[in-house]
């Protein structure tokens, strides 16, 4: 059963000829995500202490789908996301790193130092200004989020697979700390 796996056995499992990119980020940044043709994905989320793939994946991320996701408020682990990090192996074409003011620093390091330039990219809002540290670290690729995928592209048409999203939501939310934009 796939629920039981690490994450690059599932992602190798529901995307066995995609260029598998998994993202780490805050769940209301997936619209910069959003391609047409949309990309196959899957979010993982924490249960029993690991992260899995829960069964309404995998989809395509629309923004229909991106604006139900962000109500999807997944309870986060660093503990588990650290410990899934360092279980990923090759399988997982790159890792990308949401910034969010420094947050994601954690997370960052915790991915195994020989993985980092190859296989690791920072992503970003408007600025990174925690970029040296991340360098220091090991991280030689650095981009807005709304960029993310002008990178992956070419990596992936390289590889000869179209690229596929897993996602990890990694700020929790719940009713009072999350407000939905006002649309009156």
């Amino acid at each position: 059963m796939v629920g039981l796996m690490t994450i690059s056995v599932q992602l190798a499992t529901y995307f066995p000829d995609h260029f598998r990119v998994l993202i780490l980020d805050n769940e209301v940044t997936l619209d910069a995500f959003i391609t047409e043709p949309p990309l196959p994905w899957v979010r993982l989320m924490a249960m029993d202490g690991a992260y899995r793939v829960t069964g309404t994946y995998p989809t395509v991320l629309t923004k229909a789908e991106s604006d139900r996701e962000e109500m999807n408020w997944d309870r986060v682990s660093d503990a588990a996301i650290c410990a899934a990090l360092l279980d990923l192996d090759v399988s997982v074409d790159m890792v990308a790193f949401g910034n969010n003011a420094g947050q994601g620093m954690r997370l960052a390091n915790a991915l195994p130092v020989s993985r980092r330039a190859e296989h690791g990219v920072v992503i970003y809002g408007r600025s990174l200004p925690e970029q040296p540290v991340y360098e220091a670290a090991g991280y030689r690729r650095f981009c807005a989020r709304d960029e993310l995928l002008s990178v992956v592209a070419p990596l992936a048409e390289r590889a000869g697979r179209k690229p596929a999203l897993a996602f990890i939501n990694t700020i929790e939310h719940n009713e009072q700390n999350y407000h939905t934009p006002w649309t009156g």
